[in-house]
């Protein structure tokens, strides 16, 4: 028996509010679940601002693709109060600052990682918790304005304060550029954990997070003499390094071949293992206290360790080389709460009793951390201009 006509419209206008139901219940739940790496992240004491070094990975669990056009951070302290807040959106169109957020379409079943963007806040501001909220729409969709979205998402961070718990001092006698670092434009801390957690090697954290590369220099600071396509043009190639800290080798690399310059171009040799592909010769130092400190880039023969040695602070380890993954001759160094880096997590190194040489005028540092593009230099001295701590 076919329907009355009143009673057949009644049922497809049912059936329309049922739709319009279920179409705004799912703009109010978004397909994007977003994970925190770290979970925990740690609060970096700097000079003149606390550092935030973390990551996230936004994943799209449904059918259409999600565009991210604002983010947004409210700080919140110890007492529950706001203390600030900040937020990235598409105002200015090509120019807006999120621009500055290189991906920002989630294809669907498929995830991102972004940066926190927000990475540096005031040595005032006593952090309790940070809420972040992202804000999205179907990728193509012709928004009103910055503030028009379909779905967004909140996720709360609660970073801790980093405590070091060893004393390291510098691996370099002499002075040191401070070639790459871990800030926020840094090649260490921007791995890609979206697209590193797929294949075989399958890396879970960013255990390059706090790197540094350093490269010995002269007075001038100048990393080499008669052109840089000559290994033994840098002055760093084959400086001792030396032990940042007591501590007991757990794995040591040494018969790893050097690269070679063809003309303008690095030739790497084909090595089978992923530690020696990365690293070339290489050290790994059990500091205690759950930190194990890397040395890469080595050079083939130097190293005056093996697994299982007992070292001092202090104690030459081996020379500066032009093994593994590099383009140039340098010092590779990096602290992790693990001494298999494919699943290790970054840690922070603050550095004690070391000099920051600023043109003319020489800072002694009593503790702290080191920035790309600083010339820094192990050792007091005994007429100081000035000092610092962190």
């Amino acid at each position: 028996m076919r329907p009355k006509p009143n009673a057949l419209n009644f049922a497809c206008l049912l059936g329309l509010l049922l739709c319009g139901d279920l179409a705004r219940s799912a703009a109010q739940s978004p397909s994007v679940r977003i994970v925190v790496k770290p979970e925990n992240p740690l609060i970096e004491q700097g000079r003149s601002a606390q550092r935030l070094n973390f990551d996230f990975i936004l994943k799209n669990g449904g059918p259409t693709a999600q565009h991210l056009n604002r983010i947004q951070v409210s700080v919140i302290d110890r007492s529950g109060k706001l203390v600030l807040r900040r937020a990235l959106d598409e105002n200015g169109g090509s120019s807006a600052g999120i621009s500055t957020v290189g991906q920002r379409d989630v294809p669907p079943h498929q995830e991102i990682s972004i940066f926190n963007p927000f990475f540096s806040i005031d040595n005032t501001v006593a952090i309790g918790r940070m809420v972040f909220e992202f804000f999205f729409n179907d990728a193509g969709t012709e928004m009103v304005s910055p503030l028009d979205f379909q779905s967004s998402r909140e996720v709360i961070v609660v970073p801790k304060a980093f405590k070091d718990d060893v004393q390291s001092q510098l691996p370099l006698k002499g002075r040191a550029f401070v070639f790459d670092g871990h800030g926020f434009y840094a090649h260490h801390r921007r791995l890609d954990l979206a697209e590193s957690s797929e294949g075989p090697n399958l890396i879970s954290s960013n255990s390059l997070r706090y790197a540094y590369d350093l490269c010995p220099v002269d007075a001038s600071g100048d990393m080499y003499h008669n052109g840089p396509y000559d290994k033994t043009h840098w002055y760093g190639y084959g400086t001792p390094i030396y032990a940042p800290s007591d501590g007991v080798i757990t794995e040591a690399q040494n018969a790893v071949p050097e690269n070679e310059y063809k003309g303008k171009q690095a030739i790497h040799p084909q090595i089978a293992d992923i530690a020696s592909t990365v690293f070339g010769n290489h050290i790994v130092l059990n500091q205690g206290h759950g930190e194990f400190i890397l040395f890469g880039h080595m050079q083939t023969g130097s190293l005056r360790v093996v697994k299982g040695t007992r070292v001092k602070r202090g104690q030459l380890l081996g020379r500066i080389g032009f093994s593994g993954d590099a383009f140039i001759p340098h010092l590779h160094m990096m602290r992790m709460d693990s001494p298999d880096f494919l699943h290790a997590e970054g840690l922070p190194i603050y550095f004690q009793d070391f000099r920051r040489i600023v043109g003319a005028k020489t800072i002694y540092v009593r503790q702290g951390t080191i920035d790309t593009g600083e010339i820094v230099e192990s050792g007091r001295q005994s007429k100081l201009p000035s000092s610092e701590s962190r």
